[in-house]
């Protein structure tokens, strides 16, 4: 799908026409629309369809030309929420292309973003900054923010399984747990080919001519180290939590059996007395005639006296 926007010195966003756009937006671009585009604006094909790749890494094109004598091309990633072959929340990564041509700004994704919402991201930009600039901050600032966020929930999540962990006899929380540490595989390559990126366009003649623009491209970086740093760590607290996984699950496997055979062995007392006397011999005051009940009230003082006995000797 082709979108077009028009984006004004005052960095008003709005939608627009062909006619007046300069800036187009290709979301799960088919092989029609990016054919016209390389055509209308003199693109390389590979441009545009390195976002059907979702394996594509982070990188650039013509970003240390002195002018805009090639279009330039920006791939970044950022995250989004799926749900992985075991049924249960993934994080992932996936490219995001941003060209620059002397005349227009072209973007792309392969799946559904918000254009309006990303420009909107809370980063206050310099007056008369130049198109170029300001999207390309606008843009790497809403992905840095996206990868932390993504990170905090991956923590809080990590927290609830930690919680479940007092009675977890199942295999769930193993999947839940591979699932996150995948996730987190994925944001740490990630964030780190962007930071890459992001030390080549702080070098870069074209772009960011200002103190202050090379002041927001610093803190861009810093938000990213910052998630860079928290996948880290939470990739090590999930690390020693799977190490505590199976020796928790194991013992309280351990502790359902401890339980199970000390039913077992209280039900075996009712049936060895009941078995004595329900056989065809001569026994002691077998012909009382409150017998039954001497050997209810004996078989539940027995059991009682067992329970107590597996207790105090803590076998359950």
């Amino acid at each position: 799908m082709k979108s077009y926007y028009a984006l004004n010195k005052q960095l008003q966003l709005s939608e627009s026409t062909p006619e007046k756009t300069n800036w187009i937006h290709l979301e799960k671009p088919t092989l029609e629309e990016i054919e016209e585009l390389t055509s209308t604006y003199h693109l390389p094909l590979d441009y545009l369809t390195a976002v059907l790749d979702n394996q594509e890494i982070s990188r650039q094109e013509h970003l240390n030309q002195k002018s805009f004598d090639h279009p330039v091309l920006l791939i970044l990633q950022y995250p989004t929420a799926g749900t992985s072959p075991s049924g249960y929340k993934q994080f992932e990564t996936l490219p995001f292309s941003i060209i620059f041509t002397q005349n227009i700004i072209v973007t792309s994704s392969n799946t559904s973003l918000s254009i309006q919402e990303m420009f909107a991201s809370k980063l206050k930009l310099p007056q008369n900054i130049d198109l170029y600039e300001a999207v390309t901050l606008k843009l790497s600032w809403y992905f840095a923010s996206l990868f932390n966020y993504y990170i905090r929930t991956i923590s809080a999540e990590t927290d609830l399984l930690e919680a479940e962990l007092q009675n977890a006899t199942e295999n769930k929380q193993l999947y839940q747990l591979m699932d996150m540490q995948k996730s987190l595989i994925y944001f740490d390559a990630a964030l780190e080919q962007n930071l890459a990126i992001y030390r080549l366009m702080s070098t870069s003649p074209i772009l960011f001519h200002t103190k202050e623009e090379h002041a927001l491209l610093f803190d861009i970086m810093i938000e990213t180290k910052q998630a860079i740093s928290s996948a880290d760590i939470q990739a090590q607290v999930l690390n020693q939590l799977g190490n505590m996984f199976s020796a928790i699950i194991s013992n309280n496997m351990n502790i359902v059996m401890k339980v199970l055979t000390v039913i077992t062995i209280v039900l075996t007392i009712p049936t060895i007395i009941g078995g004595v006397y329900g056989m065809n011999v001569k026994l002691p005051f077998a012909n009382e005639d409150n017998m039954f009940w001497w050997l209810t009230f004996a078989t539940f003082a027995l059991s009682i006296l067992t329970i107590w006995w597996l207790r105090f000797h803590k076998f359950f």
